[in-house]
């Protein structure tokens, strides 16, 4: 059995907060729920999170630690010297258990930083941060995996075997799995994802997709809890976006999977996630159910998130409720006009 912790790390460039990033230990995430606080009549409430999945199918959730995939509060994160960046100031947050959520902002907003502390990479440098009720920075890799997992933006970071099999397989051999549940577990993964016809290949042999799928498929295969991915549909089309959002959301789905999601594209915000959190200078400017979030214009404005064209158009139209996708909005306008 390797070593706990050796998964191999690889020095890579700088990522959108300046850091460098290095590919994951294969030993990570955890799982499920929306974000409570103190919210307005609206349900939505500025740097703070609440209940609840998109739009008006809102459900009440415990807050208590142990009902929770995330707990924040006064959070902050600066990096050393001779940088010296306070890149998270004072973060409170809450995510429920099974919660699909989409962290969004401009660059340097502080995104990646919280979500590489959620993940255990970097260490909180003061308030309070519990993972699945637990302190997870404090964890060895081993244990870590189990509870959460981080795919980061570029899927050749993370992929260093000869074949995909072997890729997918690594992480359960650092953790001790047996021969046979490695077949077993690294098969069933590889299925899922429609990677199984493809298992003898090198990893850049698949197109970017399958790479992106890969990448999650050697994270999940360790049955992590919450599972954070870093801009999953960077250099892809729509059509490759949607398959890659589809898969995070049968994780969430059917293995209740709690998924963090770094994304710029708000119009797959508003297709899948049920939460939004809205970061900004380091701080989380607003954050609720996708139609609350993108009807705040004028939060969004001092983070620079414009809202998806749908919803410009019904905030334009004052429709009500705000359409966030287009089904919504041509059901929305062919009610208007049967008045």
């Amino acid at each position: 059995m390797p070593a706990e912790g050796s998964a191999r790390r690889r020095r890579r460039p700088a990522d959108s907060d300046g850091r460098v990033e290095h590919a994951p230990d294969r030993s990570g995430g955890e799982a499920r729920g929306p974000a409570h606080h103190a919210r307005g009549d609206d349900g939505c409430a500025p740097r703070a999170p609440g209940p609840g999945p998109r739009g008006d199918d809102r459900r009440v959730t415990s807050s208590s630690p142990a009902e929770l995939a995330v707990l924040a509060e006064g959070l902050e994160f600066e990096y050393p010297a001779p940088r010296r960046i306070l890149a998270l100031k004072g973060v409170a947050l809450r995510v429920p258990k099974g919660e699909f959520a989409a962290i969004v902002g401009q660059n340097g907003s502080g995104k990646t930083s919280l979500a590489r502390c959620i993940s255990g990479y970097l260490r909180p440098t003061r308030g309070t941060l519990r993972v699945a009720d637990t302190e997870v920075w404090r964890l060895r890799p081993a244990q870590r995996a189990t509870r959460v997992g981080y795919v980061f933006q570029n899927p050749d970071h993370q992929l260093f075997r000869e074949r995909v099999w072997d890729d997918v397989a690594f992480g359960l051999q650092n953790l001790g799995a047996s021969p046979d549940q490695i077949q077993e577990s690294v098969e069933q993964v590889l299925r899922r994802l429609e990677l199984w016809d493809k298992r003898e290949l090198h990893p850049f042999q698949l197109s970017r997709g399958d790479r992106q799928r890969l990448a999650i498929a050697a994270i999940i295969v360790m049955r992590p809890q919450i599972l954070i991915v870093d801009e999953p549909t960077t250099g892809q089309d729509m059509a490759r976006s949607r398959e890659i959002m589809d898969l995070l959301a049968r994780l969430n789905h059917d293995q209740g999977m709690t998924i963090l999601t770094i994304t710029h594209v708000m119009e797959l915000v508003a297709e899948y996630a049920r939460w939004v959190i809205v970061m900004h200078d380091g701080r989380v400017l607003l954050d609720g159910p996708p139609r609350q979030v993108f009807s705040r214009v004028e939060e969004l404005r001092i983070s620079a998130i414009s809202p998806p064209p749908v919803a410009r158009l019904g905030l334009i139209l004052g429709l009500d409720p705000l359409p966030i996708t287009v089904p919504e909005a041509r059901d929305a306008i062919l009610r208007r006009l049967s008045v």
